[in-house]
């Protein structure tokens, strides 16, 4: 059995950015007592689950989603189904 290490468990994350949102992310860091590493990764955390949220769940205004439940319950036209209906079955035992 190999044992891993804490280090081989964290992925590095670079990114260029400017003087003015560098000075941004300190003094909110700051405000939250917390270090800037942890103050970026929460906030990608953060921003990433809402995307992958948004992309799983379809938005629409109440009256749209109350529209298209109700015409769940309006049967189609459907004349191939009918006729397929019609058919004579036969049951075999």
């Amino acid at each position: 059995m190999t044992t891993t290490t804490k280090t081989q468990l964290k992925a590095r994350l670079e990114a260029r950015i400017d003087p003015e949102l560098d000075h941004l992310i300190v003094e909110a860091a700051d405000r939250l007592h917390v270090n800037k590493t942890t103050f970026v990764c929460d906030a990608v955390r953060e921003a990433a689950l809402k995307v992958i949220a948004r992309a799983d769940v379809t938005m629409m205004a109440p009256e749209v989603f109350d529209s298209m439940m109700a015409s769940i319950d309006v049967a189609d036209e459907s004349p191939e189904l009918e006729s397929l209906a019609a058919m004579p079955r036969l049951i075999a035992r």
